[in-house]
Formats: C-alpha cells, sequence, structure tokens
C-alpha cells in the first residue's frame, strides 16, 4: 500500500504545482465558447517556449517531462508531456489548458487531462463557456451544478496567473482552482526568498515560491526565473517532509 501511495503521489507531480512564463500586457480576446481560429500575431509577454526537465527521487533519474506554452487562435495553449518510470510501475500523461487574457486576468476555457500506463487510464476534462456562465465536465461535457465564479482558473492557467501578478510585485497569492472533475478549490502560494540554483540548464538565479496555509498534507516549493520570463526550473515536492521527487530544467528554448 505504502509503495502505491508513494507512485500516485510521484507520477501526479505535474498537476500539482507548476508554474509558467507570463508577462502578459494585451492579448485579443475571443469568446471562449466560440472555436477559436488560426494562430494569429498577438502582443503579449506570453512567451511561447519548450522546456525539458528530469525528474528525480533521492537523486535518481525516474523520467522526463516537457512543458510548453504555444499560440492557439487568439490566446494561448499550455501544456506538458511526462514519461516516468519506478519500479514496476509506468506513467504517462499529457495535459493541457487553453486560455485568453481579459481585463487583466487570464480566463481558460478548456482544461485536458490525459493519464496512461500502469493502472486504468484516465480521461478528464473541464469546458467553460463565460458568455453562458455554464461548466461542463468530462468527455461527455457533463454540465456541473454549481455556482459561478468570475475567478475561476484551472489546475494549469492558475500558475499562469501567478507568474503575472509575480511579476507585477506582488509577493502572496491566493486563486480559485477547479479540480479535475470541476470543484472549486482555494489555493495560496507566498515569495519565500531568491536563490542561485545549479541545474543541469546550468546555473540559475531564481525567485522561491512556497504553497502556504494550515494543514497542508504536501509541501511544495517552485524556483522560477525571472531572466527567462520566470520559466519554472525546479519544483520540489514532499510528504510529510518526506521527499516525493525532484524536478529539475534540463534544457528550455523560446520561439522567436
Amino acid at each position: 500500500m505504502m509503495m502505491n501511495k508513494q507512485w500516485r503521489l510521484l507520477a501526479s507531480f505535474f498537476c500539482l504545482s507548476l508554474l509558467t512564463p507570463a508577462m502578459a500586457q494585451q492579448v485579443p480576446v475571443v469568446t471562449p465558447a466560440a472555436q477559436p481560429a488560426a494562430a494569429t500575431t498577438v502582443t503579449a509577454g506570453l512567451k511561447p517556449f519548450t522546456a525539458k526537465y528530469q525528474v528525480l527521487r533521492s537523486g535518481k533519474v525516474h523520467g522526463d517531462a516537457e512543458r510548453y506554452l504555444k499560440p492557439w487562435g487568439q490566446g494561448f495553449e499550455l501544456g506538458y508531456k511526462s514519461n516516468i518510470t519506478w519500479l514496476i510501475f509506468k506513467d504517462e500523461r499529457h495535459e493541457r489548458s487553453r486560455f485568453v487574457f481579459k481585463d487583466g486576468r487570464l480566463q481558460p476555457f478548456f482544461y485536458q487531462l490525459k493519464r496512461w500506463g500502469t493502472g486504468p487510464g484516465r480521461h478528464y476534462e473541464l469546458n467553460l463557456d463565460w458568455s453562458k456562465h455554464e461548466l461542463l465536465t468530462g468527455k461527455e461535457k457533463a454540465p456541473k451544478t454549481v455556482e459561478w465564479n468570475e475567478q475561476w482558473l484551472d489546475q494549469l492557467s492558475y500558475h499562469s496567473q501567478l507568474v503575472l501578478e509575480l511579476a507585477a510585485g506582488k509577493t502572496e497569492f491566493s486563486f480559485d482552482v477547479l479540480t479535475r472533475h470541476g470543484d472549486s478549490r482555494s489555493y495560496q502560494y507566498k515569495v519565500t526568498g531568491e536563490e542561485l540554483l545549479t541545474l543541469p540548464a546550468g546555473k540559475i538565479k531564481t525567485i522561491r515560491v512556497e504553497r502556504v496555509g494550515k494543514n497542508l498534507d504536501k509541501q511544495v516549493v517552485a524556483w522560477v526565473a525571472p531572466e527567462l520570463d520566470y520559466l519554472l526550473v525546479k519544483l520540489w515536492q514532499a510528504e510529510d517532509k518526506v521527499e516525493q521527487f525532484d524536478v529539475q530544467l534540463q534544457s528550455y528554448q523560446f520561439s522567436q
């Protein structure tokens, strides 16, 4: 049972606290419910990128992951792909969020997570219609009966919103985040320092951000690099102060 618990924690690392580079200033807005058109030129600081990582536990590499940000319609798609092997377990997944920038905030309209490997596969999906105030869940797009919240973000887009606020000078953050099932949760983070890290990608100056709050079952720390558009360069998570994983930047490339 303990082995299965540790594996679930390791396999789900990218669903918990990934941050994304973002310093948006102005992005043309589309109606989220509509099918976005082909990608167009946008005037924003959301710089498209591809970043690759090593996934470690107790100093040993157990897999690799890739994160990306790319234009999609008149907004963006943020996503990741991961491939992790630990003992007899194998986990592959692809998570993505699509959003636009409106009135100083990110507005997500599509979220999806697919997982396959050891055990049953999983498919989670959220569709948000901001004009109708409608939330649809799952592949079946079943309506979710819930009070609409104009501050909602999904499991990926809230990290982009955090970085927008971090770039604007804030040091404490609070977000209303939809879970994979469409339930609302409140997440809090706080800047706790600056560090110079030595990673596979080299020496990088970083800002350390930690999840805060009472009765947290997991300790989450992320390091982002202001000189790299606030790219996530390291992510560490523990349960009861016992390390579950350590994700480190291996390489990165920004699109022109």
